[in-house]
């Protein structure tokens, strides 16, 4: 009798949690893959993003191309075969590691998953190279996460050579454009999956809650959540974690600014927390 089971895909906005949430699901027994960063991120999937990526002359911080790309029939089943093809190769050994015993991802047994920021706006493809794939949609309010990436770049900025820095997210009001379209491509790529495959993780309530927000987690990934796997887990999230910018004049006047945004108001971020 075969056990294969799908994927668990982590996707949300960068500086959202998405990091602590798969590191707890790794934690928890999730396997993330062989080729984590310190970011619990797999450089086997997040090379094949950033391929999608390239293909649609998109980058993290540029993500909205990646709409045209989708909506063009044969570059969209080009990519849905590259990425297919990919999981089933030797390549995806990097990944695998020896604890996978094979390198074809659709036949993986046990429970597996990876997460990218990247996934957000790639998920759609993912969903058709694995129908019963799972998702995990973690949020943040859009003022702190605008924060985060602000500070983060500001101190890169030197750095002229450095690939990853965004002179988009130097900026406060346009770091928050950017958490913006995130966001819409994650609501839109999640709408309409049944309820069950799809679990959002608001931050905030995961780490002023995080006991019970731990223990949903579980459940939803298919873990018993008893208390000798939780306590572990609940001891990891740091309640004041990620906040730091709040007492920032900076952060008080896009707060103000932002606070009517249609999108912040329909995640309930419209007052300040």
């Amino acid at each position: 009798m075969s056990t294969r089971t799908y994927p668990l895909i982590v996707i949300g906005m960068h500086r959202s949690g998405t990091s602590l949430v798969a590191s707890l699901l790794s934690q928890a027994g999730l396997y993330m893959g062989a080729d984590c960063n310190s970011h619990a991120e797999s450089d086997f999937f997040r090379e094949l993003n950033k391929e999608v990526f390239r293909a649609a002359h998109a980058d993290w911080d540029w993500p909205l191309a990646i709409g045209p790309a989708l909506d063009d029939e044969a570059l969209r089943s080009n990519l849905v075969s590259h990425l297919a093809g990919a999981c089933a190769s030797k390549a995806a050994r990097a990944f695998a590691g020896r604890r996978f015993g094979r390198a074809d991802l659709s036949a993986r047994e046990g429970p597996w998953g990876w997460k990218d920021p990247r996934n957000t706006c790639t998920l759609p493809l993912w969903l058709q190279v694995f129908p019963r794939a799972r998702v995990v949609n973690v949020y943040r309010d859009g003022v702190d996460v605008a924060a985060s990436l602000v500070t983060r770049e500001r101190k890169r900025a030197g750095r002229l050579h450095n690939p990853i820095r965004s002179s988009r997210c130097l900026q406060p009001d346009l770091a928050f454009e950017l958490w913006t379209e995130y966001v819409e491509m994650s609501l839109r790529a999640t709408e309409n999956l049944d309820p069950a495959q799809v679990r959002d993780v608001r931050y905030e309530r995961l780490v002023a809650q995080p006991e019970e927000s731990v223990s949903e987690l579980l459940e939803f990934v298919g873990f018993d959540p008893n208390g000798e796997r939780l306590a572990p887990l609940v001891e990891q999230v740091d309640a004041k974690r990620g906040f730091g910018a709040r007492n920032d004049p900076e952060w008080m006047a896009m707060r103000s600014a932002r606070s009517t945004h249609p999108l912040m108001q329909r995640l309930a971020y419209g007052d300040a927390l």
